[in-house]
């Protein structure tokens, strides 16, 4: 038999062991750098033992090597080792079938009991590595000097696909930080979306009339001068005790205040309690935007605001947070002549002229001091220039869809019906806010019946054309206005008529009662 000593090289950090059949073959570990794809050939001899020792073997540039076997199974005419690394361990083997018909001894015993014959070279690693042709490979000693072999598989290079953690470099496409920036647009959040089909876009914020109430929802009082504003301010701050946002609030040096607060301002009767009040001025418009840098909608503090500037006033609220409109309204010649006679003495009026105090309602009527359309001129917010019937339309629509009206000329029943719309109920002293309800509602506030003079001019008296002439849009709008209050009942036929006492506690009683759910 043949004693073949073959010292093994370690490739690419593996280790081969292979036995041949017939053969004792010692293979000695040695280090080894193998690169690109090489070929070692060894001659077999007939009867001789064959040792590799020692040769450090550099194969041509690459990380891996392949054991070829030449057509696997096939006689090979000049025997031979072909050397490579596969991923990690390889085994090499020798099949004597590949060996080419020469006079070999005779092996009476081929195989020893205790060795194991090897297992033939699994197929599938041959076929992962194509790059090795099909034909025999023509038979040449490595020349180390030698380039790189043409035909190092470029699967070899795929471990540049591996190394494809550029993907993981696509962290840069992340550094694209300005979409945190990006919500620049929530700026725009606050601003309800724009409807298209909405003819009335500047009101987004106030709720519809129809809309059921919600204890959210601010109660917005649109004044109309001489038609019974003051009057309804009283009650709501006085009676009810309020916490109304009006001029009073910016009153004693809260004007500078920074931050919406409650604040109890000393004016009203000298002795008196003080009334609460929001230090913000909706009856300007210089008021109104101090009051949404102040963040009064945010705030949630006031039960109610008084302003004669609506369409400025839909700013001071938000669409998380939205207000009520509300008013009383008078008929517009009779509103006429009592500014007419309010303006005559009213010498603490930033407008006030001391030569009305001489004139006569027919000269005033004739006059550029008189106003004209002042009603329709608010609601369709058309202060100045020519009307139309276009804006005669979008005032009823906007008293239509976004007021609870009342009315003057029915002032109980129009306070009742505010007081069962808005749930409001007393809780301070119920009896004497009675009193005081009913004392304002049958006299009441800022009233110049003693300055009239002379009977009042009645419908086809020339005064009475020449007011009519300067509001005739008013005149067609007041009549609008009576038929939908009698409407708007349906608002609150759920609601007891007594409203103002259901639930009504004293806090100023002994012993003092409190709703239930606290005070908000």
């Amino acid at each position: 038999g043949q004693n073949n000593n073959m010292m093994n090289n370690n490739m690419m950090n593996g280790q081969g062991n292979n036995q041949y059949p017939g053969q004792n073959n010692n293979m000695m570990q040695q280090q080894g750098q193998m690169q690109g794809q090489g070929q070692m050939q060894g001659q077999q001899q007939q009867g001789q033992s064959n040792t590799m020792q020692g040769g450090q073997m550099n194969m041509a540039q690459g990380d891996t090597t392949q054991y070829n076997s030449q057509s696997q199974g096939a006689a090979i005419a000049d025997p031979g080792m072909q050397g490579g690394a596969m991923q990690g361990q390889q085994t090499m083997q020798t099949d004597p079938s590949s060996m080419q018909q020469q006079s070999a001894p005779d092996l009476s015993n081929p195989v020893a009991p205790d060795q194991q014959q090897a297992p033939p070279i699994p197929e599938t690693p041959l076929a992962s590595f194509q790059a090795v042709p099909e034909p025999a490979v023509p038979q040449q000693q490595f020349d180390p000097v030698a380039p790189a072999v043409v035909e190092t598989p470029p699967v070899i290079e795929s471990p540049l696909v591996v190394e494809t953690p550029l993907a993981v470099e696509t962290p840069l496409a992340v550094e694209t930080p300005p979409e945190p920036a990006a919500p620049d647009m929530t700026a725009v959040a606050p601003a309800a979306p724009v409807d298209p089909n909405d003819s009335l876009p500047d009101l987004n914020n106030f709720k519809d009339s129809w809309e059921p109430w919600d204890p959210s929802d601010v109660p917005v009082f649109f004044h109309i001068p001489k038609a019974g504003g003051s009057t309804i301010k009283d009650v709501m701050g006085t009676c009810h005790r309020f916490i109304m946002a009006s001029e009073a609030g910016v009153t004693d040096g809260h004007i500078d205040d920074t931050e919406v607060a409650v604040v109890y301002p000393r004016v009203g009767v000298p002795g008196a309690s003080l009334s609460p009040f929001v230090n913000i001025d909706a009856t300007t418009i210089a008021g109104i935007e101090r009051a949404v840098k102040m963040g009064f909608a945010e705030s949630g503090i006031g039960d109610s605001v008084v302003t004669p500037f609506i369409y400025q006033s839909n700013d001071l609220f938000t669409p998380l947070a939205k207000g009520r409109l509300f008013t009383v309204f008078r008929h517009p010649i009779e509103r006429a002549i009592s500014l007419f006679y309010y303006l005559q003495v009213a010498d603490w009026e930033p407008t006030y002229d001391p030569a009305l105090k001489d004139w006569t309602l027919d000269q005033y009527a004739t006059s550029d001091k008189i106003e004209n359309n002042w009603l329709t001129r608010q609601l369709s917010n058309q202060l100045g220039g020519e009307l139309t019937d276009e804006h005669l339309n979008i005032a009823m629509e906007a008293i239509r869809r976004k007021f609870l009206v009342g009315l003057m000329s029915k002032m109980e029943e129009t306070m009742t019906r505010l007081e069962r719309f808005f749930r409001w109920s007393y809780h301070v002293n119920p009896k004497n806010q009675e009193i005081c309800r009913s004392d304002l509602l049958s006299g009441g506030s800022n009233s110049n019946s003693k300055n009239k003079k002379g009977d009042k001019p009645k419908e086809g008296d020339v005064v009475w054309d020449l007011l009519a002439a300067q509001n005739n849009f008013d005149l067609q709008l007041y009549g609008y206005i009576e038929a939908l209050f009698d409407q708007q009942e349906q608002f609150v036929q759920d609601v007891p008529v007594d409203q103002r006492n259901v639930g009504a506690t004293c806090c100023k009683c002994d012993p003092a009662t409190f709703p239930p759910e606290g005070f908000e």
